[in-house]
């Protein structure tokens, strides 16, 4: 797996996209997951700003921080359900590729709950967020699978 270039990760040339590139740039998944480990909030608004290339690429390393970190991480996980939502709102057709692990993510998210729920005072019950996020996720894997379907058709000759 190639790491991600400067290009795929500040494709705007923006100051957020540079800060992204600084802390991410040649870093490999256990690399960025060390990151996250060593300060998730400061390094999660990176996951914002990048572009969705290098998003899709570090989403594993997300997924390994969240699932194997036992102290309190209901921070992050508040402030990743908007970096989720604000992405499927301008990039949803570029997360396609990753939407049925991003499902998996938000369902795993709700039904590890009590890990999360610690932040609830600071940023109220996230949870429904990561229903409607999983709800989209699955949705946008409909999509592409009847997409599929379609045109395996109309290659086969049945226009129907």
């Amino acid at each position: 797996m190639t790491l991600p270039t400067l290009q795929e990760i500040n494709p705007h040339d923006d100051l957020d996209g540079r800060v992204a590139c600084e802390h991410f740039l040649g870093k490999t998944l256990a690399e960025a997951e060390a990151l996250l480990r060593e300060n998730e909030i400061y390094y999660q608004s990176d996951l914002l700003w990048m572009g969705v290339p290098a998003f899709r690429f570090y989403l594993p390393a997300v997924f390994q921080f969240v699932r194997h970190t036992e102290g309190d991480v209901s921070d992050f996980i508040s402030h990743f359900a908007g970096t989720l939502e604000f992405r499927l709102e301008h990039e949803a057709n570029e997360l396609t590729p990753v939407a049925s692990e991003l499902a998996e993510f938000c369902k795993d998210i709700l039904e590890q709950w009590s890990r999360f729920s610690v932040g609830t005072e600071a940023y109220g019950d996230v949870r429904a967020r990561f229903e409607v996020l999983r709800t989209a996720f699955l949705g946008l894997c409909q999509e592409a699978e009847n997409r599929s379907s379609r045109s395996l058709g109309v290659a086969d000759g049945n226009t129907e």
